[in-house]
């Protein structure tokens, strides 16, 4: 089973969020994911909101902006196709969070869940599947242990199907090795570990542990 049937088998036609610490695995999975959906003859868009794809693989169609109304006017419209990456939902609020006063990060929250809604919407109506990357709460300058690290974004509020969260397990020279486990899941519970993602100048690995 390709890895993009796996995700269709764990979360159907819906949304995935997946967060972590920076450099925790998020965007190489999701580059190996879209590149596994083009080999399998689907139609895959990228959207980066942090220009995180330095080269984009053949056959995906990528999009960049880093700004929060312009990722909510993409996936608004977004054309229809078989898997929709969005990399990442935080990083526009996270980016200005920080100087706005208190009425503009209620906007910028509402607009973040608006555009789960979009996709939520856009998965159902094309049999499609969504995965959107995320920031922990500690990126918004909140002090928080690495065990007990939340999503900006929880399912209750967001829609998420399912949310994942990545664990950097090792980085040396050769290679960074990743972990991907359930944080919230119907089918899982907490902690299963679901995929390990191995990057090395041979590029990108994805091991299915289920």
């Amino acid at each position: 089973m390709s890895l993009y049937e796996k995700l269709k088998e764990i979360a159907g036609n819906d949304v995935v969020e997946i967060f972590g610490p920076s450099g925790s695995g998020k965007t190489s999975f999701c580059l190996a994911l879209a590149v596994d959906a083009v080999k399998s003859g689907k139609s895959v868009y990228f959207v980066d909101a942090e220009r995180n794809v330095s080269s984009v693989p053949e056959g995906i169609k990528y999009v960049y902006d880093p700004t929060l109304d312009g990722i909510l006017n993409y996936v608004r419209y977004a054309p229809r196709a078989d898997l929709l990456i969005l990399d990442s939902l935080g990083f526009p609020v996270v980016a200005k969070y920080a100087e706005a006063s208190m009425n503009e990060r209620g906007s910028m929250l509402l607009k973040s869940v608006t555009i789960t809604s979009y996709l939520k919407i856009w998965t159902w109506r094309n049999n499609s599947l969504a995965v959107v990357t995320n920031q922990p709460v500690s990126s918004f300058g909140k002090d928080v242990p690495e065990e007990e690290l939340k999503p900006f974004g929880d399912k209750s509020i967001y829609g998420f199907k399912s949310i994942w969260r990545t664990y950097l397990v090792k980085a040396s020279e050769e290679e960074t090795v990743c972990e991907i486990r359930v944080w919230r899941d119907r089918k899982f519970g907490r902690g299963k570990k679901l995929f390990n993602v191995t990057i090395s100048d041979r590029g990108i690995n994805v091991e299915s542990l289920i």
